[in-house]
């Protein structure tokens, strides 16, 4: 946090306590979140308020499936399977008991999860876009590290290297992105947030700004609710531009 300038008027000490206690908290409320998956009725009613859920169907009806961008913000793992209750999903997840998780969870729902390494991500992508599904993916890190799919953007302050698949696969693809967040807001209750979505760049010159827009939401979530609930601070000495000059 202390590499960001853009935090300089917060109490970082304070978030960096929040932060601290990130991951069991983490667990906790998508183990909680998970009990009520099976009784849709309960778990919309008393567990999860649905917010923006038209940006979802408004992005659908272009015709080439939606891109979701779950941000990691929250109980995030737990947002990607409530998409599958709105619209048949493919998730992309690096590491997950995906199979044991769904049958426990989940049985029901059309929801299909692509191993990032086991097969390319870009086609994975594509065959769910064009079926019409939701392909989800998270935006900001690529756990296999920075390379040359990366962009170097202002982010808080300073800059940092993102992953620019998400824009990619917008661009080929012609599915527009919609970013979402789940947040905690208090008595065992949570809102999913659906952003409006974000058009499809339509030349590689227009990809650059479709990027900005997706990290202008990330940014914008990050400082409305807790700094210390974004998980890639964890990986954030990744993220710097001069870390990976130096490994590159």
């Amino acid at each position: 946090m202390n590499a960001v300038p853009g935090l300089d008027g917060f109490d970082k000490e304070l978030h960096a306590r929040s932060f601290a206690g990130y991951g069991p908290k983490l667990q906790f409320e998508s183990t909680f979140i998970n009990l009520w998956m099976k009784d849709t009725e309960t778990l919309f009613r008393d567990v999860v308020a649905v917010d923006g859920p038209r940006h979802l169907h408004e992005a659908a009806s272009s015709g080439r499936g939606v891109i979701a961008l779950p941000l990691h913000l929250g109980p995030s793992y737990a947002a990607i399977p409530m998409l599958a209750y709105e619209m048949p999903t493919t998730t992309l997840y690096n590491r997950m008991n995906f199979d044991e998780i769904r049958a426990a969870s989940f049985p029901d729902l059309d929801f299909r999860g692509i191993r990032l390494g086991s097969t390319s991500a870009m086609r994975s992508g594509l065959t769910a876009l064009r079926e019409g599904r939701i392909f989800s993916m998270f935006p900001e890190l690529d756990p296999r590290g920075v390379d040359e799919h990366h962009a170097r953007i202002p982010f808080l302050g300073t800059t940092i290297m993102v992953p620019t698949g998400p824009v990619v696969l917008s661009h080929v693809s012609g599915a527009p992105m919609v970013p979402l967040t789940l947040r905690a807001v208090g008595d065992g209750r949570f809102r999913l947030k659906y952003h409006p979505a974000i058009p499809p760049p339509v030349s590689p010159g227009e990809r650059r700004r479709s990027l900005l827009a997706v990290w202008d939401v990330i940014e914008s979530e990050l400082l409305a609710g807790d700094v210390g609930e974004w998980e890639m601070w964890f990986e954030f000495d990744r993220m710097l531009p001069q870390v990976w000059a130096i490994e590159s």
